[in-house]
This record gives C-alpha cells, sequence and structure tokens, in this order.
C-alpha cells in the first residue's frame, strides 16, 4: 500500500501501490562485497502536474499533504515503470540538475508509438539514522522529457556517487604537499686586496 490516496478518473480508479517506498540493496563494486541499502520514496510530482484552471477540469484535482495538484493520465501510466527503473539506474549514469540529480532512460508507452525520453528527477541524502552507510532516495517528479544537459554537467556512475555520499568508501589519504627548496642567495664574491 502506498502512502498516497486512490483517484477516481474519468470512470476508472487509479491506485499507486507501485509507488509505495522500498528498500534496495545496491552493490558498489563488481564482486558485490560492498552494499549499502538505499531507501526510496517516491513524490506525487511523478504522477501529478501542475494544477491550471484554464486547462484542467474540477476531477483532474489531486490534493496530497496540501499542494493541489492535477492527475495527469500519461505521467501515470509513465509512473508504473519507475519501480523496474530504480534498478536499471544502479547501472547508469546520473546527471547533475539543479541542487539534484537526473536519470534518463528510454521507455515504451501503451499509448505513445515507439521509445520515449523519460527524465527521473531525486535527491539523494547520506541516511544519518542508519547505523551503517546507507542513502535515502526521494524521487521528486519524472516524466517525458530527453536528458537535457549542460555541455559541462558533472555526471557520475551511480554507484560511485550513492556510495561517496553514504560514506562507505574510506577517506582518501592527503599526501602533503611538496615543500618547495628556498633558492639560496648567491654568495658573494670576496675581493683580495
Amino acid at each position: 500500500m502506498s502512502n498516497f490516496p486512490n483517484k477516481q478518473f474519468e470512470g476508472v480508479l487509479y491506485t499507486f501501490g507501485h509507488l509505495q517506498p522500498v528498500q534496495m540493496k545496491v552493490p558498489l563494486n563488481a564482486l558485490g562485497s560492498l552494499v549499502i541499502d538505499m531507501h526510496v520514496a517516491f513524490g506525487c510530482h511523478c504522477f501529478t502536474e501542475a494544477f491550471d484552471n484554464v486547462v484542467h477540469r474540477p476531477d483532474h484535482r489531486y490534493t496530497y499533504q496540501n499542494e493541489l495538484r492535477a492527475f495527469d493520465r500519461l505521467r501515470y501510466e509513465c509512473s508504473l515503470q519507475l519501480p523496474r527503473l530504480m534498478q536499471a539506474m544502479l547501472q547508469g549514469t546520473i546527471y547533475n540538475a539543479d541542487e539534484s540529480y537526473t536519470y534518463a532512460a528510454h521507455i515504451t508507452l501503451e499509448s505513445i508509438e515507439g521509445p520515449q525520453s523519460y527524465s527521473i528527477f531525486f535527491n539523494l541524502k547520506k541516511d544519518k539514522q542508519a547505523s551503517t552507510p546507507a542513502v535515502r532516495m526521494f524521487v521528486k517528479s519524472a516524466y517525458l522529457k530527453p536528458l537535457v544537459a549542460k555541455p559541462n554537467a558533472q555526471n557520475w556512475r551511480f554507484v560511485s556517487l550513492a556510495g561517496q555520499i553514504a560514506e562507505a568508501f574510506p577517506p582518501r589519504e592527503k599526501k602533503p604537499k611538496p615543500t618547495k627548496k628556498k633558492k639560496k642567495a648567491p654568495q658573494g664574491l670576496v675581493s683580495a686586496s
């Protein structure tokens, strides 16, 4: 059961069991000998859009935690793939996206022909309550959109960033900077008199 109330829309009941919080194991190395826990939670922006009185009817209304949004059937259809994409992301590359991160995948939908670009926006933070290295992911939003990363956008392998944030890797030893030897002042010539 998810935290989201069901939505009746145009004669269909939409449920959100696929967006219930989930615990995942994240292997940080190829051997699987270094693994951290990741708690994943989803936001209602994964299946809603900004409510607009001009565009949306009253039956589009979806309120969650005092935020009024508009239920979006296409975003909902895409969100059904989020559990699978969370697993795929473990092997993927993510990009910096204005104080959060983004991951782009290609998905296929019954309602649209051909593969579609689907972007997932999320926060990733150290789980300070865990007794071992762990992270918490909050998927803020996800919708059809090609990856728009700046040419010099910082990117990481997901597992590298998760391990770094969880502080699962030993800190790198800082090598002392070599000290520069001071040049000796030239000795003055002594003249014989």
